[in-house]
């Protein structure tokens, strides 16, 4: 029988590794629970009528669709139907797809918006924590099966929500240990600029979609597929005059004024970003956070500030992203709702932390104490201290099995315990217990409230 495997893509997490993935998931959650947002969970499946053409031509050919159940010979009529499985009698032919796995938690978000209008009060602010699926080819740090932390506000033009988000950037990347993290922030305003200044005669979507991979293909790439699509030479080279990136100041949004010859579509831009500075006005920031006219965030729905982090020097691209979307709702129905929010990438900040050891100690303990006996009765007696233990809010395991004390150790040193207590007949006795701290080599002979004191300290 072949050894099992996982799909490409896709990954298990162990014990060791979901403390790690866990502690990440907590520094999100947490700040985000600061700054108002409310949790939010949606179904791993939609409709492929929700999901398709809402991620451009690239992100439509990512999607998951799942083959129907339903054989196509029971969609069509009687005749036709008895023509194919003629053909073809001993194939099962299925039916149309009609559902996918999500792709992000953005569109669902907004469906959700729109579904449920009548229910949530806006301007809405809401966190989701959940897998996302996408039919890409797996690289470092790019997953077919991945976790999305993603915060939105929806229902409010106010640019004091981009403000927000940029304070709860600065918050996760400390608290994880990566203030060296660039924040990059453009408007989308700013690229249709460009298209208008260099009298483009090419669709901003597409133009977008071709900028955002700048920084896989480089200039040169860059310019070879604008070519192949009808833009002069000079043209792209005037765009790579303008484009540029410098910390968000008011003196550089007024030098980058200048560069668009103070054009109106670009006017917008500055506008908005000088707002959002002025909401700033006061909050020291520890991570860098950049103007970068070269960021297009190839998805479709932006339509204001679009957000991009990196960790420099981590040999992985993006490791969150997101924007302002004017009118997302508005391809379910309800028109002129504008939301703003931004999507953390778990398994890229894990495969950060990880390469560059930036994990706290206690991350790599099992943070269970063992209680180890040495016969029926003392077993039952660990029983008893484990309740204590855990009305205490201490995590603990009695060893299951009447086996020898070394077996015990052996069993405590392989799941990664710091602490065993050893219970026989003289601890019973005296309520004294052996603690030994098997990361120090310490033992001590201790009551039960003193052992829970010093597993505290």
């Amino acid at each position: 029988m072949a050894k099992p495997s996982n799909p490409q893509g896709t990954r298990d997490f162990g014990p060791a590794v979901m403390r790690k993935r866990d502690f990440i998931l907590d520094t999100v959650r947490t700040v985000f629970k600061k700054y108002g947002f409310e949790p939010l969970e949606t179904p791993a499946l939609e409709t492929l009528e929700t999901l398709e053409g809402k991620y451009g031509e690239e992100g439509n050919k990512l999607l998951y669709k799942i083959r129907s159940n339903k054989e196509i010979v029971n969609e069509l009529p009687e005749e036709k139907a008895d023509g194919i499985k003629a053909l073809l009698p001993e194939r099962w032919i299925p039916g149309n797809s009609k559902l996918g796995l999500r792709y992000d938690l953005t569109i669902p978000f907004a469906r959700f918006v729109v579904q449920h209008r009548n229910d949530i009060t806006f301007p809405f602010r809401r966190y989701q924590i959940q897998q996302v699926w996408r039919g890409d080819r797996p690289a470092k740090g790019r997953f077919r099966e991945f976790t999305q932390c993603d915060a939105d506000c929806i229902g409010s033009n106010s640019l004091l929500h981009e403000a927000d988000l940029i304070q709860i950037y600065n918050e996760v990347f400390t608290n994880l240990g990566l203030p060296n993290a660039i924040l990059k922030i453009n408007h989308r305003k700013f690229l249709e600029a460009l298209v208008d200044e260099l009298s483009l005669d090419f669709p901003v979507g597409k133009f977008t979609t071709t900028l955002d991979k700048l920084d896989k293909i480089g200039e040169a790439g860059v310019m070879k597929e604008l070519v192949g699509y009808g833009v002069d030479e000079t043209k792209c080279k005037q765009l790579f005059a303008i484009i540029g990136n410098a910390e968000l100041t008011e003196q550089n949004l007024a030098t980058f004024a200048q560069a668009f010859n103070n054009n109106v579509i670009a006017q917008k831009a500055i506008d908005d970003l000088s707002a959002v500075l002025a909401f700033l006005k006061g909050y020291d920031l520890d991570i860098r956070v950049e103007l970068d006219l070269s960021l297009a965030r190839g998805l479709d729905y932006y339509t204001g500030c679009i957000f991009e982090a990196v960790v420099p020097d981590s040999g992985i691209g993006s490791v969150s992203g997101g924007g302002r979307y004017d009118d997302l709702t508005g391809v379910f129905g309800l028109k002129d709702v504008s939301g703003v929010g931004i999507s953390f990438g778990v398994d890229r900040i894990y495969e950060i932390l990880e390469a560059q050891n930036l994990w706290s100690d206690n991350l790599h303990n099992n943070e269970n104490t063992l209680l180890c006996h040495f016969d029926m009765a003392s077993q039952q007696y660990a029983m008893g201290v484990a309740r204590t233990f855990r009305e205490n809010g201490l995590p603990c395991i009695v060893y299951p099995d009447n086996k020898r004390i070394n077996k015990q150790f052996d069993f405590a040193n392989k799941i990664g315990v710091k602490n065993a207590i050893v219970i026989g007949e003289d601890e019973m006795k005296t309520g004294k217990l052996t603690l030994k701290n098997l990361e120090k080599g310490e033992q001590f002979s201790l009551d039960i409230t003193e052992i829970m004191k010093y597993i505290n300290a």
